[in-house]
């Protein structure tokens, strides 16, 4: 792991200044030696072997939990408006839920 320093305090001062935030002189101090450190960390991590590791597409090990669509023989249409409370013809009728303004 390469601990050479790979942003400045100067460079951080810029992104700082780039991303409106104004960093006291601790704060430049501090962040600058976390961003080193995180991309210390990322060195680490490319050092590492994976030609032999499956690409991950989803990190959850999923599979699908909705059942086949089976096409299956419905309710007759005269029953269903036999059980409805109110009908007209072949039509079901429902209370109104959404007034016009008009109404």
């Amino acid at each position: 792991m390469s601990k050479t320093k790979k942003v400045t305090k100067k460079e951080l001062n810029k992104i700082a200044k780039l991303s409106k935030l104004s960093l006291s002189e601790a704060e430049l101090k501090t962040h600058t030696k976390d961003m080193n450190n995180i991309l210390d960390y990322m060195d680490l991590l490319n050092e590492i072997d994976t030609s032999n590791v499956e690409e991950l597409v989803n990190v959850h090990d999923t599979h699908s939990v909705l059942r086949e669509d089976v096409i299956e023989e419905s309710i007759p249409k005269e029953k269903v408006i036999e059980n409805s409370p109110k009908s007209k013809g072949d039509y079901i009728e429902i209370p109104l839920v959404v007034k016009k303004d008009s109404q």
